[in-house]
């Protein structure tokens, strides 16, 4: 009797082990459904970012590459600033164009990939009242101009 009883008590406790394994296996899985989900939006976003670099390259958007020049301009109107910003964001070399205006000295913070001089050349094109003349200071990476 005593054999049959600790026979039952041993069937009893082994299926509370079989059914509370059943019920992690079931965790588990959702645990796993759950991560490869998780996985494949990763991947559809790194896949997206991809594609949205290439399209950028195609349509010729310009990364901000190359280095910062500070440039200052006294005695210039906010119309005159604002179409020399806009002029200098049309080139391939300038990668950004931050404008601030003061009626006394302006300042453009540009990313350009070239050299200053270069940058300068540039400035005479976009600008006729830019001159050779209207130079005060030309650095590594400022220009400093008086109209």
């Amino acid at each position: 009797m005593k054999k049959i009883i600790l026979m039952l008590s041993l069937m009893m406790g082994l299926s509370g082990m079989v059914k509370a394994q059943g019920l992690l296996d079931k965790i588990d899985r959702a645990l796993n459904k759950a991560e490869n989900t998780a996985n494949k939006v990763g991947s559809s976003s790194e896949k997206a970012g991809r594609i949205g670099g290439k399209i950028n390259n195609l349509i010729g958007k310009k990364e901000a590459k190359g280095s910062n020049f500070e440039i200052q301009i006294q005695g210039i109107k906010l119309a005159d600033l604002k179409s020399l910003s806009t002029g200098l964001e049309t080139d391939k070399k300038v990668g950004e164009v931050k404008m601030k205006f003061n009626s006394s000295v302006s300042t453009l913070q540009v990313i350009y990939n070239g050299e200053s001089d270069e940058l300068f050349e540039l400035l005479k094109k976009k600008s006729p009242k830019i001159t050779d003349e209207s130079v005060q200071a030309m650095e590594d990476n400022s220009i400093s101009i008086k109209l």
